[in-house]
């Protein structure tokens, strides 16, 4: 009877250890890894820096049948229905910024608001979609697929670069001399961090299969101060390049980043094509020194349902993104600075309505239709205080007429879902939202909206005012809005923001054709404008 006993303990202990192996490990602290926690390790690799200086490269152009980078997005399965898909905040107004025949703002906005600089970078024709971009000082530097462009008088003019040139961007070989990606392409994104004041610039290559997602490719993270930036008229930096298999994406290119900054960390997220989300640790330190250095990641797998999605802005010491369960279920992830683990927790939210799709008056669907990229996946994210704010593109139905963009506030000690609240209007639609967090505490937001009775456009404002600003409207638009525009702190005057955008519009006859007008917006409150007696835009 005893062995018996003795045979049962055994067995039940071998059958609880086999299904816990079968699980991502999971911890069980009273701090903010719960007992809801799964965990995941990172893994590390090394990089070696390289510089350039000078337009000293031919250019490269990818060929044509290898330059479609279009990725489907992943659709999240419908869960149980929560809440009743019904607006119950107040809706977003909008509201356009007055701007003379000089290009200069010249009205507040509204009560609250103030707007400090508008300037349009104009660029031509092309693919200008994917705005990102950064400022400090009198310099503004951002980019969109394909160029840069780099202003040092406050936005007032601008100067196009040529990444191609700048660069070697070609096809890339190894050491053994195998090709590991087929040059330049596309994505892009800029940031800039205060505490060791470089410019960030972010690049990616095509991969090295039959298209550009297929196959290995590499990521490239460059570097410059302020001060090289404009010595060098943007050709001076130190730059690293990151392969795709380094991070574990087998079966695909990297794709679709972002870039954040923590307190002692750059923040690096990509799509590991056919697979998930990476994130990305690299030291800021090295990084600032412009020396080799360990960086490190999390593992593509972890993080399938994050797919397509961005990592949390003005972050601290602790980055964070986020992806769907299912439409009612959303997965938190974290990673603290300092710690090789990562944790997440799925927690429930309001239901909402997968896919997007917004027909304009001229017949193009802005969001891109059933593969419209990136869907919705978790796009804007940024931290305040003790909270996480994280929101994405939801599709038209229920009790909202377009579509609208989902916002959930975590609170980041429990993960507790603390706040939830939908950015719409009957009128048109928003999308494509990213948030960033000033140092008052305040969300500002920029987005693109259009619709039923307006073309695809560009605004931005303070979350909690119901109302968003934008300067010109589109005449036309080209085709899907793009994957992302941007949001930045603005380094001068902390409590201000720098926004990037762009509209679609008409060349005058005969030509008639479209082309996208990029901008830079410096907004803030008006009682924090001049950041103490001096006007933030001229220091």
């Amino acid at each position: 009877m005893k062995n018996s006993k003795l045979l049962l303990i055994i067995f039940i202990g071998l059958l609880y250890f086999t299904f816990s192996s079968c699980k991502k490990k999971k911890t069980g602290s009273k701090n903010e890894r719960d007992s809801a926690t799964f965990s995941g390790e990172a893994k590390s690799s090394q990089v070696k820096p390289n510089r350039v200086k000078g337009n000293k490269f031919p250019g490269f152009e990818i060929p044509r049948e290898k330059e479609t980078n279009d990725d489907k997005p992943w659709t999240p399965p419908k869960g149980p229905k929560v809440g009743d898909i019904k607006p119950h905040n107040n809706k977003i107004d909008m509201k356009q910024i007055d701007i003379d025949k000089n290009g200069n703002p010249v009205n507040g906005g509204g009560a609250d608001v103030v707007f400090v600089k508008y300037g349009e970078t104009g660029s031509g024709p092309g693919s200008t979609t994917d705005v990102s971009g950064a400022s400090n000082r009198n310099v503004v530097f951002l980019s969109y697929n394909w160029a840069a462009e780099l202003s040092t008088d406050s936005g007032q003019t601008y100067t196009v670069l040529n990444p191609t040139t700048i660069f070697p961007s070609g096809p890339v070989n190894d050491a053994a001399g195998n090709n590991i990606s087929n040059g330049f392409c596309c994505d892009q994104v800029i940031q800039y961090v205060p505490s060791i004041d470089r410019f960030i610039w972010f690049m990616q290559f095509c991969g090295n299969g039959a298209g550009c997602l297929q196959g290995s490719n590499i990521i490239r993270i460059a570097s410059a101060s302020t001060s090289d930036v404009i010595n060098s008229g943007g050709t001076a930096w130190t730059y690293w390049d990151i392969t795709s298999t380094q991070v574990g994406a087998t079966t695909g290119a990297l794709d679709f980043p972002d870039v954040s900054v923590g307190s002692n960390s750059l923040y690096i997220s990509s799509d590991a094509v056919g697979t998930g989300l990476v994130v990305m640790r690299l030291p800021l330190a090295e990084i600032a020194s412009g020396s080799g250095f360990t960086f490190w990641f999390t593992q593509a797998p972890d993080g399938q349902n994050a797919y397509g999605g961005h990592i949390s802005h003005n972050t601290g010491d602790e980055v964070y993104w986020a992806g769907h369960v299912n439409t009612s279920s959303l997965r938190v992830f974290s990673w603290k600075e300092g710690e090789n683990n990562y944790y997440w927790r799925d927690r429930t939210i309001n239901s909402y309505n997968a896919g997007m799709s917004s027909i304009t008056p001229s017949g193009v669907d802005w969001l891109g239709g059933a593969n419209g990229f990136p869907g919705n996946a978790v796009l804007g994210i940024t931290r305040r205080n003790n909270e996480v704010w994280f929101a994405w593109n939801s599709n038209a139905g229920g009790g909202f007429k377009n579509a609208y963009i989902p916002v959930v506030k975590v609170r980041n000690t429990d993960y507790a879902v603390i706040d939830q609240m939908a950015i719409w209007n009957n009128d048109y639609a928003f999308a494509y939202p990213c948030f960033s967090t000033n140092a008052d505490g305040e969300v500002g937001i920029s987005l693109g909206w259009g619709g039923r009775t307006t073309e695809a456009h560009h605004a931005a404002g303070f979350m909690g005012d119901f109302v968003v600003y934008y300067p010109r409207l589109s005449t036309g638009s080209l085709g899907r809005y793009g994957d992302y525009v941007s949001i930045r702190r603005y380094n001068q005057n902390a409590s201000m923001f720098a926004a990037f955008g762009y509209t679609t519009q008409r060349n005058p006859p005969p030509a008639n054709n479209l082309f996208n007008d990029v901008h830079y917006i410096l907004f803030g409150r008006p009682n924090k404008r001049t950041g103490g007696g001096t006007n933030p835009e001229n220091k």
